[in-house]
């Protein structure tokens, strides 16, 4: 009994950190130039609504981590591997964000 709450006790305990990892910010150094403010971006990325294996928020997720300022998502609309499993009109993962 005691060795069980021992092992559910760490498993806990490496559950929490891996949640607190998860949500720590990689921030990207790049100087602004005079007058202006540099963003870090990425303006082409996929979801399972198009031709991606994630999520729309897996996206923002992976973005904010990675420490990004803006990102936009670019579906394919002509090609869709997973329309049978995600069925959605064009604007679902802009809904979801």
């Amino acid at each position: 009994m005691k060795v069980k709450k021992v092992l559910v006790s760490a498993f806990l305990l490496a559950t929490c950190l891996m949640n607190v990892q998860a949500q720590r910010r990689n921030e990207i150094q790049v100087p602004d130039l005079d007058g202006y403010t540099t963003l870090k971006c990425d303006f082409h990325m996929h979801t399972v609504f198009s031709d991606g294996l994630v999520w729309p928020t897996v996206r923002v997720d992976e973005a904010y981590r990675e420490g990004l300022d803006a990102i936009s998502l670019t579906e394919h609309i002509e090609y869709r591997p997973h329309k049978k499993d995600v069925v959605a009109d064009h604007n679902r993962s802009f809904d979801l964000c």
